[in-house]
């Protein structure tokens, strides 16, 4: 079996919007050694700013291509009226070619009032109630997702991400479910955001999930403990994104109905020999 690790790296090596795939294998031999390597999540890389996007939850009919999986995305949030922990459709939002994108729902949430702009779960308008965030992405095969990045966080110190592999988007389109409902047989889990030493706008932030399942659609958005409860507040997390990396197998492994348990921040960056770059950086995010 072979495998193909498109990562996570945002780089401007393609204008916004359009649709190419550039090839980082030589990273795997030359780690670190140019601003386009230092990515600790895979060699390639699905940028949302320099790739673009197309809004659709049917992969198939999107231009966009990753290490040639096609990738679509749609925002979704739980605000529904009075009713307001069901899930229904929100806005993808493209905030700039700087900062990425972000969600807006119907509970009065502004694009010119921030955090209501970012994938949030804070609420600042009108007392209105809390909200979740998320996008989905859409693939044409099943891929497993290894990371994001973003270009902003609301709360540096404590700010989470929630991440979840669906084998189908019928309970979240359905219009008539929770979060918890959504999950309930889905592998999922939440980790840390981590500030990254590097001058790229689009990669001051990053996660690194480690989730062992395969998906066609999966969840990425603020952090909700029914997703995975790591410790936190699950009410000041908001962030903008702007790419994620996923790798893809010849032969895909089926989702797996029990969660995963999250693995060591320390454990996945030893594997990828990273693991004293990691804590000079956690020292100097911390001083």
């Amino acid at each position: 079996m072979s495998t193909l690790t498109t990562g996570l790296l945002a780089i401007n090596a393609a204008t916004a919007g359009s649709h190419s795939t550039t090839d980082y294998s030589h990273c795997s031999t030359s780690q670190g050694s140019s601003g386009e390597c230092n990515s600790p999540l895979g060699e390639n890389v699905y940028n949302l700013v320099d790739h673009g996007i197309v809004e659709s939850t049917n992969a198939s009919s999107s231009k966009i291509s990753i290490g040639g999986v096609n990738v679509a995305i749609s925002g979704w949030s739980d605000t529904y009226g009075y009713n307001d922990d069901i899930v229904v459709g929100a806005d993808s939002y493209k905030i700039s070619n700087y900062y990425g994108y972000g969600v807006t729902n119907s509970d009065w949430e502004s694009t010119r009032n921030s955090p209501d702009h970012a994938i949030d779960n804070i609420n600042t308008k009108n007392g209105n109630w809390q909200d979740f965030d998320f996008i989905l992405f859409s693939f044409d095969e099943a891929v497993s997702l290894t990371g994001a990045s973003y270009s902003w966080v609301y709360n540096q110190n404590d700010s989470q991400v929630s991440v979840a592999a669906l084998d189908d988007i019928d309970t979240l389109s359905s219009g008539s479910n929770t979060w918890s409902d959504i999950v309930s047989n889905a592998v999922s889990s939440s980790y840390d955001i981590i500030k990254y030493d590097t001058t790229d706008s689009h990669f001051k932030y990053a996660s690194e999930f480690g989730l062992s399942a395969s998906a066609k659609y999966w969840l990425v958005g603020a952090y909700n403990t029914v997703f995975g409860d790591i410790g936190g507040n699950s009410y000041n997390d908001a962030f903008k994104l702007t790419g994620v990396g996923f790798s893809v197998n010849d032969s895909p492994s089926t989702t797996e109905t029990t969660a995963v348990s999250e693995p060591s921040a320390a454990g996945l960056l030893l594997a990828s020999g990273l693991l004293v770059m990691w804590r000079r950086k956690r020292k100097a995010w911390r001083t």
